[in-house]
């Protein structure tokens, strides 16, 4: 790798350093969410969100040979995708009064 492609990939890893950064961010914020919403179909779409999410982290990790963080995107987002085909509950305890 010449000095130029090197630093082509120095810049690719800090940009995925900052995407990185926002996707646990929004992952974060969403499963929170997803914990304190009761509306059925919001519940659906804050799953299809975090599916999203993980999907495109997994992509940028890719990109930028990250696999520890690819693999363990493609889990989650295994797990989501169970998740939204209705293969996997999405709360184990219930609240009761």
């Amino acid at each position: 790798m010449n000095t130029s492609e090197m630093e082509f990939y120095r810049n690719l890893r800090s940009t995925f350093a900052v995407e990185a950064h926002e996707h646990t961010k929004n992952l974060s914020s969403l499963i929170i969410e997803l914990e304190t919403t009761e509306e059925l179909q919001e519940r659906k779409t804050i799953i299809e969100t975090i599916y999203r999410e993980f999907h495109s982290l997994k992509g940028a990790a890719r990109a930028v040979d990250i696999y520890e963080i690819e693999t363990i995107c493609h889990m989650l987002e295994g797990i989501f995708s169970d998740i939204k085909k209705e293969r996997m509950p999405t709360r184990i305890i219930t609240k009761t009064n």
